[in-house]
């Protein structure tokens, strides 16, 4: 990476606290092997070692778990910034597939290179807690979303989710997932997520057009979906100073 290049994590850790130019440096760190992935590519097979993480540094990918008759159930759905296969790190095989959902430039680095950016920055302990704490609350609440909520009210959820999730103030930004993906996430068959789309159209709800999706009406898809915001937010005030 260039020196003019931002990082990705350090933006992301950024998010959770003020970091120092040491412990900055050392992220950077963690993206020093770019490599290119083409969509739909498998980066970590299910049952393969798990010896490895990823720092992505730009484009969409999931973990899936495949059933013995096929069945595909997306478990995340990881945005620039993050780090890629955290859930499998006190496991030796990956319980999950990392796949592509976008063209992606994703940086490998060894388990072992944590335990040293630790040794040397300690504090970055406390933020990559925080970080996994915030994955697992996104997988609590899918589960809820999956398990509690109509396929209308699944789909409003998951879509203000993501654009809360890109940070942008933009109502409109692209979905790189086909209507397979989407199901796969939400638990719904594809034509039930076609069905569902038109549904929350004649409500006034969205837009969407080959993956351009447009929220129209932000307050009344958070009050229709009950989304809340707060397993989204941390407080990194407990983390020691810098």
């Amino acid at each position: 990476m260039s020196a003019t290049e931002p990082s990705c994590i350090v933006h992301q850790f950024q998010r959770f606290a003020a970091l120092t130019g040491t412990e900055q440096q050392l992220l950077s760190q963690l993206e020093q092997d770019p490599r290119s992935y083409d969509p739909d590519q498998e980066m970590a097979a299910a049952g393969g070692d798990a010896n490895k993480f990823f720092t992505l540094r730009s484009g969409w990918a999931c973990s899936i778990r495949t059933l013995a008759d096929g069945q595909r159930q997306i478990l995340d759905i990881f945005l620039p910034g993050q780090i890629l296969g955290l859930r499998e790190i006190s496991f030796n095989r990956n319980l999950s597939e990392i796949r592509t959902l976008t063209d992606v430039v994703a940086c490998p680095f060894p388990r072992q290179r944590l335990t040293e950016v630790f040794d040397q920055a300690p504090r970055l302990t406390d933020l990559f807690f925080l970080i996994m704490a915030r994955e697992q609350s996104m997988l609590i609440e899918r589960v809820i979303n999956i398990g509690r909520r109509n396929a209308a009210e699944r789909l409003a959820h998951f879509l203000v989710e993501i654009q809360t999730r890109l940070a942008i103030r933009s109502l409109a930004f692209t979905l790189p997932m086909n209507q397979t993906q989407i199901a796969d996430t939400l638990s719904l068959s594809s034509v039930h997520v076609s069905r569902t789309f038109k549904q929350l159209r004649e409500m006034g709800f969205v837009e969407n057009q080959n993956g351009e999706i447009e929220i129209i009406d932000l307050d009344g898809l958070i009050d229709f979906s009950g989304f809340d915001r707060s397993y989204l937010e941390f407080n990194s005030d407990w983390a020691r100073p810098s």
